[in-house]
């Protein structure tokens, strides 16, 4: 009686692995620097249009670079997003080629060469103002008056050793003004560790000015704060493009290429604009509401973000030798 159970048992239990439905869901698991509010609206998005579960961890972009790379040989990540080109492509050799269809439309400096990593959004980095702490007339109103000696110590910027749009930033600043105009700005700014830091102090009287991100700024002007501001610099604000890739040898790589089309495709980008305020790379993608159009705002044509990469090096060494020489 036993020997019988015991056989009904296994037979059930195989029965039961050929059920169609029964086998273990579709997953993609991913890294993220990204906000934990935009990264359930999309693993939530995504989920509802394809059964896809979407099994987020969230991360600074610097350590999942060295966990993905710790993870080379056995990867747990499928999908990686969002970072700044320039950390992707100094990682690509991590990430596998796939040009989505969603992808065609994109700026030709948006896709890697081999496909490695694909733009999902662009920052553009602006000076981001409290009203209560500066005055109308005295605002800037081009990144070179950030170089004037009535700003010193009242200007915050992210470290770009630490941070890519930070880095995106100095690079950016570097292609205007060179090195002279660096030394002036880092003789008036503070460091901090954190690009959070920057817009959150700004916001909250800390600072009076920040170098920072639109979207991070705009966020609290959306949110109905009073005393947030944006300049957009006459001299030119930077658009800093951010990317998203696929581990190689990931473990779910057709469910990893799903996630990619969906990010990337026209009607996610532009629910993430409206409701976060972060651009799509997607030239074809529409505008939020309280946003000028990219047409419409001085752009600092020579920024590359494939030149910012190869000179990223040079450029952090010297920052570190004029922050050791203040």
């Amino acid at each position: 009686m036993y020997n019988y159970l015991c056989k009904a048992l296994a037979i059930v239990a195989v029965c039961l692995l050929l059920v169609p439905g029964s086998a273990p869901a579709a997953e993609v698991v991913l890294y993220s620097s990204n906000p934990s509010e935009l990264l359930d609206l999309v693993a939530k998005g995504f989920d509802a249009k394809t059964g896809i579960k979407v099994s987020v961890v969230r991360m600074g972009t610097g350590e999942a670079m060295k966990r993905i790379a710790a993870e080379k040989n056995k990867p747990l990540c499928d999908v990686f997003w969002s970072g700044d080109v320039a950390v992707l492509e100094n990682a690509k050799e991590n990430f596998q080629p796939y040009r989505s269809p969603e992808a065609k439309g994109l700026p030709a400096a948006y896709v890697e060469q081999e496909g490695r990593w694909t733009a999902s959004n662009a920052h553009v980095m602006i000076i981001m103002t409290n009203k209560s702490q500066v005055k109308d007339q005295e605002m800037p109103k081009a990144w070179k008056d950030l170089f004037h000696p009535k700003w010193k110590g009242k200007i915050v910027m992210a470290n770009p050793e630490k941070s890519g749009s930070a880095y995106a930033q100095v690079y950016g600043l570097y292609k205007l003004y060179g090195w002279e105009g660096l030394k002036q700005l880092i003789g008036n700014a503070k460091i901090l560790d954190s690009s959070s830091l920057i817009y959150k102090g700004v916001a909250a009287g800390e600072y009076p000015l920040g170098i920072t991100m639109e979207y991070a700024a705009h966020r609290y002007i959306a949110g109905g704060d009073k005393n947030v501001g944006i300049v957009y610099p006459a001299d030119g604000a930077f658009v800093a493009p951010e990317a998203a890739g696929i581990v190689k040898n990931c473990p779910h790589p057709e469910e990893a290429k799903k996630f990619v089309d969906y990010l990337i495709s026209k009607p996610v980008v532009e629910e993430i604009f409206s409701k976060f305020s972060r651009r799509p790379a997607r030239p074809d993608a529409g505008a939020a509401e309280g946003l000028p159009s990219l047409a419409t705002i001085h752009l600092l044509k020579s920024f590359d973000p494939i030149e910012a990469n190869t000179l990223e090096k040079e450029i952090l060494k010297k920052w570190k030798e004029i922050i050791l020489s203040r």
